[in-house]
């Protein structure tokens, strides 16, 4: 084990033209050219024909402002035991009751949210695209503090006891005092001058956190004081060009135990122990998106929407289901006996873990999905482009004698 680096708990868990410019490329004008090598853009394919075996039942449904607008942003929401947070992009943040929907107090913020939000420890936390990120009481909404980063927040930060992990898109990790928003700690990563548009959201595993960046490495440090334990690649550069280059850690990565999986644009989906950084296996694969892992395997989407099961232990794959090809597909979660994911015309897909095969579909909205499910106690929860929330449930059969 890396000295001074605890073994974690088990968890199965508007910007400006010039930013734009300096920073980043419009994620699918960057996926149609580099992941297509005959030079076109996959066509969506139609919504595919499926036998349904199981019914589901919508919980409730409600409106979080006016969702990302016409922005290309990702907001996921977070859930708590008993309460479900959201926010839009016009500064909108929610609190709702788990279990009805209810509000149970929605603030303005004002602030350009853009990398969604997390709720822990008696606070609310969410970054904006102006590079401020703000600490809410979770009592009422009222505003804790908010501070500057100096650079764009695109994804969620993460919430310790005592510290507010946040990443820039700039390739830095900060880690800030709970209590009033001063810097702690500074993680500081070189980052291509050219890479897609998103960041993956850090995560914190007790004294731990795990963070990906667009320069396909992943890091491990502790919370408190931000040594680092660790930093590996995922994936390396390869090719002449800036575009061949792109090994960006975009999209959702997952933990299961004391392991680590992560996949990169362009380059490979690994396997790494979360207290050493040894790699346990690797193997090529293209992924802006991300994955989740479940029980023994891992559920990764592709660059074309293809969706492909591997077994967790060896990286071997298990199935593909390509009937969802160039529909824009979102990280696969899985839970229970199913694997659930989203597309750009607002569908909601559930498929047999096992086997791939789609078992039931609902339209969320007419907007699309960009954002992943949340899984809480075998209820699905879904954040729209349009600002719709909903919760889903599989209803079960009562046996008959």
């Amino acid at each position: 084990m890396t000295p001074g680096l605890k073994q974690p708990f088990k968890h199965s868990l508007k910007q400006s033209p010039t930013q734009s410019l300096r920073r980043a490329l419009l994620l699918a004008a960057v996926v149609g050219l580099a992941a297509c090598s005959d030079d076109e853009v996959v066509p969506p394919s139609p919504l595919p024909d499926y036998e349904e075996t199981i019914t589901l039942r919508k919980l409730w449904s409600e409106s979080v402002g006016d969702g990302v607008e016409e922005y290309y942003v990702s907001l996921t929401p977070t859930v708590t035991d008993t309460h479900v947070y959201a926010a839009a992009i016009d500064g909108t943040v929610v609190k709702l009751d788990r279990a009805t929907g209810e509000t149970v107090w929605e603030v303005e913020t004002e602030q350009p949210i853009t990398g969604g939000v997390a709720a822990a420890y008696g606070h609310v936390v969410f970054g904006t695209s102006n590079g401020d990120v703000v600490l809410l009481k979770d009592e009422d909404g009222s505003q804790i503090w908010k501070i500057s980063t100096g650079g764009q927040v695109l994804s969620a930060p993460a919430l310790a006891p005592e510290r507010v992990v946040v990443q820039t898109i700039d390739g830095r990790l900060q880690g800030l005092d709970v209590a009033n928003g001063a810097r702690v700690w500074l993680f500081d990563t070189s980052i291509p001058i050219l890479t897609l548009r998103g960041e993956s959201s850090p995560m914190v595993l007790g004294n731990i956190a795990l963070a990906g960046f667009a320069n396909g490495k992943m890091v491990a440090l502790q919370v408190a004081d931000g040594f680092v334990g660790w930093e590996k690649p995922i994936a390396e550069p390869e090719g002449r060009s800036e575009l061949e280059r792109l090994v960006d850690i975009d999209g959702r990565f997952d933990v299961a135990d004391t392991t680590v999986f992560a996949a990169s644009f362009q380059g490979r989906i690994a396997a790494l122990d979360v207290p050493s950084g040894r790699s346990l296996w690797s193997k090529a694969f293209s992924s802006h998106n991300g994955l989740s892992v479940s029980l023994d395997s891992v559920y990764a989407t592709n660059d074309d929407s293809e969706i492909v099961a591997m077994d967790a232990t060896s990286g071997a794959e298990q199935w593909k289901q390509s009937k969802l090809k160039g529909r824009s597909v979102t990280a696969p979660v899985a839970y229970s006996n199913y694997v659930v994911a989203g597309d750009f015309e607002g569908y909601l897909h559930w498929m047999d873990r096992q086997s791939g095969e789609f078992v039931a579909r609902v339209k969320v909205d007419g907007d699309g999905l960009r954002a992943p499910v949340v899984i809480a106690d075998d209820v699905v929860y879904v954040q729209a482009n349009d600002g719709t929330l909903a919760a889903y449930q599989v209803e079960v059969e009562e046996e008959t004698e």
